[in-house]
């Protein structure tokens, strides 16, 4: 069977023109080349140098090999080299996909701090609310996914980036403004402005009105954060936000939700596959750092064993 060391070999004796320099750029004896080559020959059947020759000249069969070796060597080095490059974190892919639309607002600023330290990565952005991103990165179309999940099945692994409160955002002289907290209840007569994703998706309707059989007045949604924000701000409905999210402002009041508050836990999902890839690993690392140098209401997630 062909294998790369036959290759090299016969790129070396046609570089060199001689099975003894041949023998010494690859580190081995001349009688271990020659060995080599005898064993090709009898397994190909077929002469591939002209050892009555001197200088060492390929034959027919052996200048043939020669093209597939000047295609085949400087491919596999090239990919070498990308390996150990992806090692140390100098190159890799980064498509990230959020399913966090608030996120936007601190993980680009994260992103081109990255991109300064790994110009070679290729790094890309999109926003999950029309797919389901889990099938792409399991496929592999996408290799990191910002979510609130903390795990979700085999072949996935979390990263843990923060915990956050999520809050109510109204109007400041809204009558509900003024309570030290807001129930289920309070939601029942209000328009709720969200993100266009399912209610499913929406941690204010699956873990907060849905479970107390609330079904408020209206939805309507808005995709960026900072129009949600202006929206509530001008009385047109009121919202639920990481509070992170919500700047303090003299035009919005952010109120608890429940007694012991609404609290969510954000993860960077990546293939279990992937695991230890430097420049993933670089990455989730500068986005934690970025987080809790920006935000002061984001405490650590408590770290489970991990599973294998």
């Amino acid at each position: 069977m062909l294998e790369l060391h036959h290759l090299r070999a016969l790129e070396a004796i046609a570089r060199h023109s001689s099975l003894t320099a041949a023998a010494r750029s690859l580190h081995c004896t001349q009688s271990g080349l020659s060995h080599l080559l005898r064993d090709l020959e009898r397994q190909l059947k077929i002469r591939l140098v002209d050892r009555d020759r001197r200088p060492a000249v390929l034959t027919a069969a052996g200048r043939r090999l020669l093209r597939c070796a000047q295609v085949v060597l400087p491919e596999i080095e090239a990919a070498e080299d990308d390996l150990q490059r992806m090692v140390i974190g100098a190159a890799g892919r980064l498509f990230i996909t959020l399913e966090c639309h608030s996120c936007i607002d601190w993980l680009l600023p994260a992103m081109l701090t990255f991109r300064d330290g790994h110009g070679e990565v290729e790094v890309d952005v999109r926003l999950g609310a029309q797919f389901d991103p889990l099938p792409g990165l399991l496929e592999g179309s996408v290799d990191l996914v910002i979510t609130g999940e903390r795990s979700s099945g085999r072949g996935v692994l979390a990263d843990p980036l923060f915990r956050h409160q999520i809050v109510a955002v109204l109007p400041r002289h809204h009558p509900l403004a003024g309570k030290a907290f807001l129930s289920p209840e309070d939601f029942a007569s209000e328009t709720i402005i969200t993100y266009p994703v399912s209610e499913c998706r929406l941690d204010l309707y699956s873990r907060f009105l849905e479970p107390a059989g609330v079904i408020p007045r209206r939805r309507r949604t808005a995709e960026m954060t900072a129009m949600i924000v202006q929206w509530v701000a001008l009385g047109l409905g009121v919202a639920a936000l990481p509070e992170w999210a919500v700047p303090a402002s003299a035009a919005v009041a952010r109120v608890p939700l429940g007694e012991a508050g609404l609290w969510g836990e954000l993860h960077a999902l990546r293939r279990r596959s992937d695991r230890g890839l430097a420049h993933l690993d670089a990455f989730v690392a500068l986005a934690r750092d970025q987080a809790f140098g920006r935000f002061s209401d984001i405490t650590p997630i408590e770290l489970q064993p991990p599973t294998t």
